[in-house]
């Protein structure tokens, strides 16, 4: 069996509203005004720290650890019911697990991951592999969790799924296929800028490609 890796966010699931309501919260909570929904989600996925350090305009490291801490709170706790399965994308799980080795690599934590699965009602029986942002050093736009899940199946990947330009970034840097799937918050034209393999409107189209 080959390995494919998926990224979580606006890829498997819908989770643009949570992570708009969640950063909010966090900043709210450490003394920040609050953010634009445009604003938050023109940095999606990127790594978290850096956006709370680009929402708030500080340098000090605690205070952004703090504020990606209660962003994470916030999901675990309340949001993750918020989150929804994106269209298509049990039916595609379901047949791409009888011939591939499935993995999640996100730029979350690997509990706000497992809250998202139960939030959108996904099992995570799906995935073989599940690598968070703290299981790694870096997270995309390095390759870091792409190398974890390679490491743990000990084999190369076949694939990366994403939405975002940081997914084709971390792809390249790993010298895996990538496939840029139009779900979350980058236009077509955005995406082609960084030179996916592959870019499709649904997920379902993925058993056609590979």
């Amino acid at each position: 069996m080959k390995l494919i890796c998926f990224d979580l966010d606006d890829t498997l699931v819908s989770s643009s509203n949570v992570s708009v309501k969640a950063y909010n919260y966090a900043l709210k909570k450490n003394g920040f005004k609050k953010k634009t929904r445009k604003e938050i989600l023109s940095m999606a996925g990127m790594v978290h720290i850096e956006i709370a350090r680009r929402l708030t305009k500080v340098k000090n490291k605690r205070i952004l650890e703090k504020i990606c801490l209660d962003h994470d709170e916030a999901i675990i706790r309340i949001l993750y019911k918020e989150v929804k399965t994106i269209k298509n994308v049990k039916e595609t799980l379901k047949k791409l697990k009888k011939r591939y080795k499935i993995a999640i690599v996100s730029n979350a934590s690997h509990k706000v991951i497992l809250a998202k699965l139960r939030g959108a009602n996904i099992s995570k029986r799906y995935f073989d592999f599940i690598i968070g942002n703290d299981d790694i050093k870096r997270s995309k736009p390095y390759p870091d969790e792409i190398l974890k899940a390679e490491k743990l199946f000990k084999h190369k990947a076949e694939y990366l799924i994403g939405d975002s330009i940081y997914d084709v970034i971390a792809g390249k840097k790993a010298r895996v296929k990538i496939i840029s799937v139009l779900s979350g918050n980058y236009s077509k034209k955005e995406l082609l800028k960084y030179k996916p393999d592959y870019i499709i409107s649904d997920i379902k189209k993925l058993l056609k490609v590979i």
